[in-house]
């Protein structure tokens, strides 16, 4: 109960001025509708041997057309008063979902599959808009409804309202009886169908894999095993419901003959009229119409009900990330200290870091070197704050990294990942993350517009150019080595890379995400070997790039010599980002100030390229075996 008060106050309170309205209009509706059948029977009536005539019939007749018409125009704007608030509050559900989502750390996205999120952001969130709009429209429906009714036909004939009454009110008892038995059903269904979706998510990435092993019979099958279970339940839910409907209408039927078979004999007998009686078997078939819908509406309302505890469940998950108590703005380089950082996945035995020690000047750049395993990724992961550090292991500008909100951290911070994200978009978009707002112009029909100096941008001249100039993106562009691959694309950077970005290759995805990176002009850089899917010669081009970002000197000092600032307030603005490099080819990281070569999470060697190649050990050992490899 205080999860759905709850829900009521964030959700639907702010409705209750459109509830209230429609609310007005179906006690209209439904008095128009319990005074039509009372038309009928005077119509009867009155074109009957005792009646008042033809022109009485006509008279009635024309009142009864206005009243039908009355129904359309109140009953429409009744569903619209209901359903748009429902519209309104699965559209809010889902935003508070996502950002959530968007909160959490990545141990949550191991513990929830991304075809139950997927589920729980469509169906769930769909139940939920039907039981605030469909539902609670049938419920005040049948709360007007039935008691107008009742007293239409109390007022009509008590005696066949007693005996009409009977037999709806078991079928009635009995319909509720096998709707409560879905609730249980109702949320196992979702539970089978959140992990349906998470197959059928997994299917369609895997799909290439899938071919080229001939294995789409064995993806079928697997398929098959999550979807039967899930289909015999739907089968069973939709056979206990196509039994309880007919009970419901037989019993409405049983009650129509008692109407007729009572009633007519006092119509023989001269106690009732005709009229009387085809009023009331109208009522009698709009009441069980009425009651039928409820039955629907019990069901509508264990769906969502169900769907409001399984969002609140993961809305009511808490972020795990520590209470803020420092304030940093990253507009200029930061310093970098590592103090003892060690680190073990949530579920994990083996610590994937051990007591790692740095500290890092501004603007200075860090290399990560060793295996598959050593614990390089898991460093870039814990400086992007995608994993929670223990407090006080890493420190920004002398600050602790837990302790400063997220989006200020990550506001001067760039990131690219071994595996990058690109979105299904144009190439533009996905370098500058600003989708409509780049001043990337798009057509009516919501195709991008035509590049300034095409043939179709000079046919039609009243259309925005479609990018300013931008040097900035020019320069992005030449530094990650994308200027040949433009050319080479269809519509330069107007081209829709596709889902994930599966219409380039791994390399220029990844040079994709490092223009993106460089595009921000960040404070603080961290790349995860970017270079593992280049090309040698795009390799040296990329090295030169990002080398650029540091050979030139910071601080004139005396006679020339270059001076790092040691502090923040020290440093000025331009310098080059603070910068972790991961890589496994030693080529990426000769110019760094300082290289970390990890084995096991812990430090096995460090110091510039030249002091690792003079200590003679791993570092040189496979800077040697790759220098050979070149040759």
């Amino acid at each position: 109960m205080k999860l759905v008060l709850r829900f009521f106050k964030r959700y639907v309170r702010r409705n209750i001025p459109q509830y209230a309205l429609g609310l007005a209009m179906l006690v209209a509706t439904n008095y128009a509708v319990v005074r039509v059948p009372t038309l009928i029977g005077r119509a009867l009536d009155a074109l009957g041997p005792a009646g008042a005539g033809l022109a009485a019939g006509q008279s009635i007749a024309l009142e009864l057309m206005l009243w039908a018409l009355a129904v359309v125009v109140v009953r429409t704007l009744s569903r619209v008063l209901f359903f748009n608030p429902g519209r309104d509050v699965e559209f809010r559900l889902g935003v508070d979902l996502f950002r959530h989502l968007l909160a959490m750390q990545r141990p949550f996205f191991l513990r929830r599959r991304v075809g139950e999120l997927v589920s729980m952001a469509t169906n769930d969130t769909m139940s939920v808009r039907l039981l605030v709009g469909f539902a609670g429209l049938q419920v005040f429906n049948v709360a007007v409804a039935i008691p107008m009714h009742l007293v239409q036909m109390w007022t009509t004939d008590r005696v066949l309202t007693l005996w009409s009454i009977v037999p709806i009110a078991l079928g009635t008892a009995y319909t509720v009886h096998i709707v409560r038995s879905f609730y249980a059903m109702i949320r196992v269904s979702f539970e089978m169908l959140a992990r349906l979706s998470d197959r059928v998510l997994e299917s369609y990435a895997g799909i290439g894999t899938a071919r080229a092993h001939a294995a789409e019979e064995a993806l079928m099958r697997r398929f098959d095993e999550r979807n039967q279970p899930y289909l015999d339940l739907q089968l069973r839910l939709s056979s206990q419901r196509a039994f309880a409907m007919p009970v419901l209408g037989l019993s409405g039927l049983v009650g129509t003959a008692l109407v007729l078979w009572i009633g007519g004999d006092r119509v023989i007998a001269g106690d009732m009229q005709v009229g009387a009686i085809a009023t009331f078997t109208t009522l009698l078939g709009s009441l069980v119409a009425l009651l039928m819908a409820l039955a629907w509406v019990l069901a509508s309302i264990s769906r969502g009900l169900i769907a409001i505890s399984r969002i609140d469940e993961v809305i009511a998950t808490p972020d795990d990330l520590p209470v803020p108590t420092a304030s940093i703005a990253l507009r200029q380089p930061p310093s970098l200290e590592l103090r003892r950082l060690s680190f073990t996945y949530p579920g994990a035995d083996t610590p994937a870091l051990r007591d790692l020690d740095l500290s890092l000047r501004p603007g200075q750049t860090l290399g990560i070197f060793g295996r598959t395993g050593a614990g390089k990724s898991t460093l870039i992961n814990l400086l992007a704050r995608v994993y929670t550090p223990p407090p006080g292991t890493i420190l920004v500008d002398g600050k602790d990294i837990t302790t400063v909100p997220l989006a200020e951290l990550r506001a001067g911070l760039a990131v690219v990942p071994q595996d990058p994200f690109l979105f299904s978009t144009t190439l533009r978009d996905n370098i500058r993350l600003q989708g409509e707002r780049s001043g990337h112009v798009r057509g009516d029909d919501g195709e991008p517009a035509p590049r300034a100096g095409t043939s179709a941008a000079r046919l039609q001249p009243d259309r925005p150019q479609a990018e300013a100039d931008d040097p900035q993106l020019r320069a992005v562009l030449t530094a990650a080595c994308l200027d040949d691959d433009l050319r080479a694309l269809p519509e330069g950077l107007d081209t829709v890379v596709g889902e994930r970005g599966v219409t380039l290759s791994g390399g220029q995805r990844q040079r994709t995400a490092l223009a993106r990176a460089l595009y921000r002009k960040p404070a603080l850089l961290l790349l995860d070997d970017i270079l593992s899917a280049v090309d040698q010669g795009t390799e040296v081009k990329l090295v030169a790039a990002i080398r650029q970002l540091h050979d030139q000197p910071v601080v004139a000092g005396v006679a020339g010599v270059t001076h790092v600032p040691q502090d923040m307030s020290e440093a000025p603005a331009g310098l080059p980002p603070t910068t972790v490099i991961v890589s496994h080819r030693t080529s990426v990281l000769e110019h760094a100030d300082e290289i970390l070569v990890l084995a096991d999470g812990r430090v096995l060697e460090r110091g510039t390229h030249a002091e690792l190649l003079a200590l003679g050990g791993h570092y040189a050992e496979t800077h040697h075996h790759q220098e050979a490899a070149r040759a």
